[in-house]
């Protein structure tokens, strides 16, 4: 059975793609693997059963780099760092009665995308999301994920004051798949899109229909 783990990995991993380099995001920060922040981890990192992919992440960015580098299994590095972040997100957010009594499984795992791009303190932020879904409000949710700072950033090229101007109404479904399929010109743009359509109508739609 799927769980909302094994959505939000698979959720991740087609959005963020593979790199098996260490690279800068478009924030600025240095990346590895499935779009890991590797500024923000801290400490020793233990890969059970594999201490070859053991990372310490408290000698400082360039040591960690230099310690992804000597790695011998880059890609299984890239997926168990994934898999930690997804769990560390998605213990934080167990903390939130909204998050658990109020979401499916896939609607957690979109919310997990989002925490694991700008952090759990960052949704947090959403006050009008979580309002809108602590009311059982999904439209609202979605359009309100939409409107934020984290949708924009998520777009390199063009439609802004499109979107900015754009109110999807959840009960024409005909109308917001429309709307949907017109955003296929733009990857990042239909990334965040889709996660906030799929939001309001509990399904994976668009690229990741069939996906789960």
């Amino acid at each position: 059975m799927t769980n909302t783990i094994d959505i939000a990995t698979k959720l991740i991993k087609l959005n963020e793609g593979l790199r098996l380099e260490v690279y800068t995001c478009d924030a600025g920060f240095k990346t590895f693997g499935y779009g890991t922040n590797l500024e923000v981890l801290n400490g020793l990192y233990k890969c059970a059963g594999r201490p070859d992919l053991d990372i310490d992440f408290s000698k400082g960015i360039d040591k960690t780099i230099e310690q992804i580098n000597n790695s011998t299994d880059k890609e299984a590095l890239a997926v168990a760092l994934l898999q930690s972040e997804i769990i560390n997100c998605k213990r934080a957010l167990n903390t939130q009665k909204w998050f658990t009594d109020d979401l499916s499984d896939f609607q957690q795992a979109i919310i997990i995308d989002l925490a694991y791009n700008m952090g759990v303190a960052g949704v947090l932020e959403f006050n009008k999301m979580i309002t809108a879904i602590r009311d059982r409000n999904y439209g609202i949710a979605g359009e309100e994920m939409l409107m934020s700072k984290y949708h924009y950033q998520m777009i390199r090229f063009g439609y802004k004051d499109e979107l900015a101007d754009s109110r999807i109404d959840a009960r024409n479904r005909a109308e917001v798949m429309e709307w949907y399929n017109n955003l296929e010109k733009d990857y990042k743009q239909l990334r965040s899109a889709s996660n906030a359509i799929s939001l309001q109508f509990d399904k994976p739609l668009g690229k990741y229909k069939g996906l789960f």
